[in-house]
């Protein structure tokens, strides 16, 4: 029999190994089986070997699904030597490939390895020519040397031994041996969960890996494994109970996913650990009942980290076994369907990209940067996305993207329209089928079309530069009950500016930033009643009524600032500045210009009651130039509709 452990032995594909870590193509090769341990993962059980060619060792072998019952039936026990007959190279983002083993042949059993006398790099050297690496049998024969409490050893972050099974072939209970190989280049890193003394043992406990969907509040013992799907930047609050700063993430397996919270030293502890994409462990993690107000996954639970819980990478190997970023594609004809605060998936083309604007916010009071965007799929539909913060500052969308949005908020603002919050996630040109079917169905087709939009109503109508208001002519908005509604109804319009009041366009506004609020001259200075301050100076800020007409009618709007400086091409400052030193002859040059100019209005409207009387007031949303492409096939569907 020693003979026979011998002549396989020297079957073995000595450095198809070190070929395989390079990213060749060995065929068929001869490997033996040093151990194996079960990969955490909330799905179907997956098996990594430890194998070796007689000089190198690789760590990193997946056993395909298929040959579970090789594992589950004891017939890879340590010493087999086996045929790789088929395999697939999956490159990571590691120095060394996972080999995935699809088919294979078992020749037999060779010899086993005896930790007395080989290295820990399973080059066979004898212990006495390296360096000695105190190794400690297992005591449970029911869990993996990886799992093993190696008093001897500091404790490693990444497990990465392997089991030599339970028990051996024959009765009597083989030997169970605790292998030790060197640590792969990008094993994972560890976190909380005691002091830096503590024994391999005491960390997370990867044997107790448990679906995400199984978690509830009333079991503490439990370790997750999945992967971080979203992850949100590092915010502040202050108010009268304190201040302080948090982070949240979310992190999914093929079970579900859940969203986790950490606050104050728990940010610092872990905020650099978690990586977007990245699959992690989390043990010890309080669960609480998901609060939907803030929580957009599709969990009852959510979880928040404390001073005990527990963090770990996993290693590119453990991290292969778990799912990718998942998505749940609603098409945006369909987001009328979806309920106003409600969370969704959508993927599409950025169809416009307008100019980056300035709000204050209400709460904080501080200016946040916005920017809209019109997505437009292949269901025939376009919505409005916004962006906030450095999200819309950066964005670029002068080559019209494809854009994938996990967790955009839906509201029935100007219908139904989308935002994106501090716990989306935004993909600009992802690598994923749906992106590429978009991708060249908007070159071939549909950055043609003419797009339907969401009325006030939540219905969805047409109009010229696919904008996310129902187009109308101006005779439809006198029509009876138009913006009767509790809501602002919004619309668009091509129509062309026929009057200006011009003494009554520029007002002087308080200086602050956040505050708009007209200023009262008193003693030199300029006194603002919102801010109870005076100030030596003011800034000029637009106030513009104007009379757009188009082939129906024409109507009385107002222009706030940024809309204003777009109509006349001047800012309130440049105008205001002619008005001081009495340049009327350059300011009736502006306002000139500015007449019977044709432009896309996006407005909105409603009934207001003013001097006992119902006026219908109109305000102007968004002013772009005129599309007469666009515009003449709006005319062309119109003629087609009255056809009889």
């Amino acid at each position: 029999q020693s003979s026979v452990m011998t002549s396989l032995d020297n079957m073995l594909s000595r450095g198809s190994v070190r070929a395989l870590n390079n990213g060749e193509d060995y065929q068929n090769p001869v490997l033996k089986v040093l151990g194996h341990r079960k990969v955490p993962g909330g799905g179907q059980d997956r098996y990594r070997l430890l194998v070796t060619d007689g000089i190198d060792q690789h760590s990193y072998v997946m056993l395909g699904t298929q040959l579970n019952y090789l594992i589950e039936g004891d017939q890879l026990p340590p010493g087999t030597v086996l045929q790789v007959t088929k395999y697939v190279l999956n490159n990571m983002k590691s120095d060394k490939p996972i080999l995935i083993v699809i088919s294979l042949d078992i020749l037999g059993s060779g010899s086993v390895p005896d930790p007395a006398n080989s290295d820990a790099n399973g080059t066979g050297a004898p212990a006495a020519q390296q360096q000695q690496q105190p190794v400690k049998p297992l005591a449970d024969n029911n869990r993996p040397a990886a799992f093993a409490a190696v008093q001897e050893t500091p404790p490693r972050p990444t497990a990465s031994s392997y089991s030599s099974g339970a028990g051996g072939r024959g009765g009597g209970g083989g030997q169970q041996l605790g292998f030790v190989p060197q640590t792969p280049p990008h094993s994972g890193r560890s976190f909380g969960g005691g002091s830096s003394d503590q024994s391999a043992g005491s960390g997370i406990d990867t044997s107790r890996v448990r679906p995400i969907s199984s978690l509830n509040p009333y079991q503490n013992k439990w370790t997750i494994c999945g992967r971080v799907t979203q992850k949100s930047q590092v915010r502040t609050w202050s108010n009268s109970r304190g201040e302080g700063k948090l982070f949240s993430f979310v992190l999914t397996d093929d079970s579900s996913e859940i969203r986790v919270t950490a606050f104050r030293d728990e940010v610092d502890k872990y905020f650099d650990l978690v990586e977007l994409g990245r699959a992690m462990y989390i043990s010890r993690g309080q669960l609480k009942a998901a609060n939907k107000q803030f929580n957009n996954t599709q969990n009852e639970y959510e979880m928040v980290l404390s001073s005990e819980s527990q963090l770990q990478q996993c290693d590119d190997a453990d991290a292969a076994a778990v799912p990718e970023m998942k998505f749940n594609f609603v098409p945006i004809a369909q987001l009328d369907t979806v309920e106003p605060n409600k969370f969704v998936d959508v993927c599409g083309v950025v169809h416009e990209t307008h100019d980056v604007q300035t709000i204050v916010g209400k709460t904080s009071n501080r200016e946040i940067a916005k920017r809209d965007l019109t997505l437009v799929d292949s269901s025939g539909c376009s919505v409005r996305c916004t962006l906030w913060g450095d999200e819309a500052v950066k964005f670029n969308g002068e080559k019209k993207p494809v854009v994938a949005v996990k967790g955009a908020k839906v509201s029935d603002f100007g219908g139904r329209s989308l935002s994106s919050t501090t716990n989306s996630c935004f993909l600009i040109n992802p690598s994923m089928p749906e992106a590429d079917r978009l991708r060249g169905w908007y070159h071939m087709e549909g950055q043609q079309m003419q797009f339907d939009t969401f009325r006030g109503d939540g219905g969805a109508g047409g109009g010229p530069g696919g904008g996310s208001a129902v187009y109308r002519n101006l005779k439809d908005c006198k029509a009876g009950g138009f913006g009767t509604g509790d809501k602002f109804e919004y619309f668009s319009c091509l129509a062309c500016i026929i009057h200006m009041k011009r003494e009554t366009c520029l007002y002087q506004a308080c200086p602050k930033p956040d505050c708009n609020k007209k200023v009262i001259e008193f003693n030199g200075e300029y006194r603002c009643e919102k801010c109870q301050s005076s100030y030596p100076n003011f800034t000029w800020r637009f106030l513009l009524q104007a009379n757009l007409a188009d082939h129906t009618d024409n109507q009385w709007v107002t222009c706030f600032q940024d809309t204003a400086e777009k109509l006349l091409g001047v800012t309130a400052q440049q105008l205001g500045q002619m008005r001081s030193d009495g340049d009327d002859k350059g300011q009736t040059g502006v306002f000139e210009k500015a007449l019977f100019q044709h432009h896309l209005f996006t407005m909105r409207a409603k009934m207001e009651n003013f001097q006992d009387e119902m006026r219908l007031r109109v305000v102007v949303q968004d002013v772009k130039q005129m599309n007469f492409a666009e515009a003449g096939r709006l005319l062309v569907s119109q003629i087609e509709a009255m056809a009889v």
